[in-house]
């Protein structure tokens, strides 16, 4: 572009009549290549190369007196008693450039940085780098910028942004990248221009030492007391531009791994995890309190071993049933939550050890705070309640358990767990509820039964409308109450829950027969099942018996419509009520080979339930659903002994199974009691009074059912109301409620309220907060907030959130904004709030 611009100055000139000759002294030869390319219309070159003087005066002033001539040399102009056309160049016109003019002019560049300019003339020589300089669209020039977008070109970043240089030099490649800046004078302005932004300085500047300085800049600002000596002289002065910069890396997706593999590198080199370890194992020798010690360190994020130091005290207080322990006020839940934030680096790589432990202290913490009640009602009211919570956490503590890669060191927690659940949970809650279930208690405990459910549930929708009926095979009543909170949330769903009392024994043919409608059931002693005298094992059966109320009605297999939408439709059209079997619990819990899978069929179960509903409330404009389940389930992990297995006669048995026993005589033995059912036509059920099971060869242990438990006998009914138009939904807010509007410190604190709980139709909302000065440029780094609080209590859905601020000038009277925007989208701005930042005086450490 810049020879462009020589020939059209050129051209310019030789069109004036006065001008013949235009002298050309390119003094460092820049454009000794390019001129003959210019294009100059009748004008002829000549090129003056110092040995042909004579020749050229004679052809200028003899030979050819009438043509116009440019006449180059690429060299400085000699002195007039030196240069033998002298006195022909003052009665000619000079022309004098060079490329960093040419470049300068081009660009929009002043004239008085051209000495800067040309301290980098290499760099101008090249005409791919100065396209990329310009590409860069630097807004204004001066030495500063003019640096740092020529450090930008040589190192591939595209935006004239030092923050920008510095993260591709620690993350990425860098060895090419000096060498650049070697080879165009601009290394020691990398790091001049890293003392300015950073505070970094040093006798031997290298990017490993900047690396190593601006992470342990960072985890000062979050640690307390724990910075091992030997680790501050690496703390940078300008701390808090440090700890936004690391910060926005640490949140950028793009930069994650390259982040953590930094870290690593420099955590192994410098052993700042070790050294803090070191300093808590004397503090423990000095008798202090290890919650403090973990005070100190909770806040920081910057290496992922203080994560590993965080979870070994929590399986510490676990596995010592300290169950008061706390960090910062928050007990040991509330501490995995926080560190499974996204307000935390390392969350998503922990998140699996944080659950572990979350749910093993809940677990724990509710066995220990739970009153055994005698009373059936009581009993019924406390589980539907809350104590269901207790197999909930058991559950998704196995679940998180079992994805941890290697969780050895989670062993002795895992045993405790077990223990709790099985033998003082389980063990104590289930002999309550079966030494007072008897025959006359069981028709008092308000329940409807399972036999029931047709005429109880289904009866009133006859011959109208279409009505979904989803019985998932082993679905117990903790897993139905996870389906339903997520039912609450759809704003599409109205969900309502209750309960039914399982038939007996609680086994699939007993309870799939039991939702089907009939007037009379018979079982025999071989678990025979018929209704109204139909067998109704199969599909095919279940489809005649329900056709035998209705024409319109049909049994259907879930895998039959699961996302097959043009089957679906043309099952489903024009019926009444539909049957829909889904087997994922039982189909796993029931092979051996398979049983310790239960908890991940839970979790699938529960989504393919919700994905099915949603998918017919498109398809075939749902709108009524029950779910409901043939039994529930009894599962432990670790697997009995036979000497505490129930022995029991055998003599006396008709059939045997784990949980119960079929027998023409009551079974009238420690341990197990003996029930009559109606349609066992004089028959007993025996079952063990406490979760264990008989000593029968065969089949598995860990997963059993057909007993007497509450996890077994417990039936959950959701009854679901859909609506097919769609309902209006909107998201939360979450508002700024500390009431000043002036920052006095770059490190400050700021609350914040979500407005309203998390219900169907008002949804979750995921917000990132951050300052910025009235022209958008971001000051701090992205505080993120997640808002999905379903609490009622106002004062529970709160944040007190941390702000930093970058170091630099802030002047009175300018304008600086709090901004809330979507996270998912930031040029939705939520809310913004006018603010004074008003700091008389920032030291380095930004006090």
């Amino acid at each position: 572009m810049d020879l462009q611009n020589i020939q059209d100055q050129l051209n310019t000139e030789f069109a004036k009549s006065e001008t013949r000759i235009i002298f050309w002294f390119d003094d460092k030869g820049e454009y000794e290549d390019e001129v003959s390319e210019l294009q100059l219309g009748d004008v002829k070159l000549h090129i003056l190369d110092g040995t042909n003087w004579l020749y050229s005066k004679y052809l200028l002033n003899e030979e050819n007196k009438e043509s116009k001539y440019l006449v180059y040399a690429a060299f400085a102009k000699p002195s007039d008693a030196e240069n033998p056309l002298a006195d022909m160049y003052y009665y000619s016109t000079p022309y004098y450039t060079d490329r960093v003019s040419q470049m300068s002019q081009e660009i929009g560049i002043d004239n008085r940085f051209k000495e800067h300019l040309s301290q980098y003339a290499n760099f101008w020589k090249n005409k791919h780098r100065i396209e990329k300089f310009k590409e860069l669209g630097i807004d204004h020039y001066n030495a500063q910028t003019i640096d740092i977008g020529l450090i930008a070109v040589l190192t591939d970043v595209k935006t004239p942004n030092f923050e920008e240089v510095v993260k591709k030099m620690m993350l990425g490649d860098n060895e090419k990248y000096f060498k650049a800046l070697d080879d165009n004078g601009l290394t020691d302005k990398f790091w001049e221009l890293c003392e300015k932004f950073f505070g970094y300085k040093s006798e031997k500047p290298n990017i490993d030492d900047l690396s190593a300085c601006m992470i342990l800049t960072y985890a000062s600002s979050t640690l307390k007391a724990t910075v091992p000596e030997a680790m501050r002289s690496y703390i940078l002065k300008k701390r808090n531009d440090v700890v936004v910069f690391i910060r926005n890396i640490m949140d950028n997706v793009n930069y994650q791994d390259a982040y953590d593999k930094l870290v690593e590198r420099i955590d192994k080199s410098l052993r700042f995890v070790t050294r803090i370890q070191d300093g808590l194992k004397k503090d423990v020798e000095k008798k202090k309190d290890s919650s403090l010690q973990m005070s100190d360190i909770f806040a920081c994020d910057a290496f992922a071993g203080l994560d590993d130091i965080i979870i070994d005290w929590a399986l510490e207080q676990l596995n010592d049933e300290i169950l008061d322990a706390q960090i910062d006020g928050l007990n040991i839940a509330q501490v995995a939550d926080q560190r499974m934030s996204k307000a935390y680096h390392y969350s998503e790589r922990y998140k699996n050890e944080y659950t572990t432990i979350k749910y093993a202290y809940l677990m724990m913490k509710s066995v220990s705070l739970m009153e055994f009640s005698c009373d059936i009602k009581t009993l019924v009211t406390n589980y539907q309640k809350e104590s269901y919570l207790i197999d909930s956490y058991y559950r998704w503590f196995y679940y998180a358990y079992d994805q941890i890669e290697d969780n050895s060191k989670f062993s002795d927690v895992r045993q405790r767990v077990e223990n709790i659940y099985a033998n003082t949970y389980l063990q104590k809650i289930t002999p309550k509820w079966n030494e007072n279930f008897t025959n006359e208690v069981m028709n008092a405990t308000d329940l409807p039964k399972q036999e029931d459910f047709y005429k109880h549930y289904l009866r009133g929708y006859d011959g109208k409308q279409r009505v979904i009926v989803i019985i998932s095979d082993a679905f117990r009543y903790e897993c139905a109450k996870e389906l339903f909170s997520r039912l609450e949330l759809d704003e599409k769903c109205t969900p309502k829950m209750e309960c039914m009392l399982s038939c007996l024994p609680s086994v699939t043919s007993v309870g799939m027969a039991s939702l089907l409608p009939h007037k009379e059931m018979q079982v025999d002693g071989n678990l025979n099942v018929t209704v109204d005298g139909q067998a109704c094992a199969s599909m095919e059966q279940k489809d005649k018996i329900l056709k035998s109320y209705n024409e319109r009605n049909i049994a259907v297999s879930f895998d039959e419509i699961f996302r097959k939408r043009d089957r679906a439709k043309e099952l489903l059209q024009n019926k009444n009520i539909v049957y829909v079997y889904h087997n994922q619990v039982d189909a796993r819990g029931d092979k051996p080979a398979s049983e310790n899978e239960v908890f991940n069929a839970c979790r699938e179960a529960i989504s393919e339930i919700y994905d099915l509903i949603k998918q017919l409330i498109g398809d075939v404009s749902a709108a009524k659903f029950f779910i409901t389940a043939d039994h529930g389930f009894l599962y432990k992990r670790d697997r009995l002994q036979e000497f505490d297995k129930v022995t029991y006669p055998k003599d006396k048995c008709l059939y045997t199974n784990k949980r119960f026993l079929i027998t023409e005589d009551a079974v009238n033995e420690q341990g197990i009691m003996a029930r009559t059912m109606a349609y066992f036509n004089k028959l007993y059920i025996d079952t063990p009074v406490g979760a264990d099971i008989f000593r029968v060869a065969g089949g598995g242990q860990n997963y059993v059912h057909g007993g007497t438990s509450l996890q077994e006998m417990m039936i959950p009914v959701i009854e679901l109301t859909t609506n097919t138009r769609g309902v209006a939904y909107d998201y939360v807010d979450v508002v700024l409620t500390s009431v000043t509007r002036k920052v006095t410190n770059l490190i400050t604190y700021f609350d914040f309220i979500q407005t309203e709980k998390v219900t169907d139709t008002m949804k979750a909302r995921s917000i990132v907060a951050y300052f910025t000065t009235e022209d958008g440029e971001k000051i701090s780094f992205d505080v993120p907030m997640i808002a999905n609080s379903r609490e009622d209590a106002p004062e529970k859905r709160t944040f007190h959130e941390k702000f930093t601020l970058k170091s630099r000038e802030y002047k009175y009277g300018d304008k600086y904004y709090l901004v809330l925007a979507d996270a998912n989208d930031e040029k939705n701005i939520l809310q913004q709030y006018g603010f004074m930042i008003d700091i008389a005086f920032v030291d380095d450490f930004g006090f």
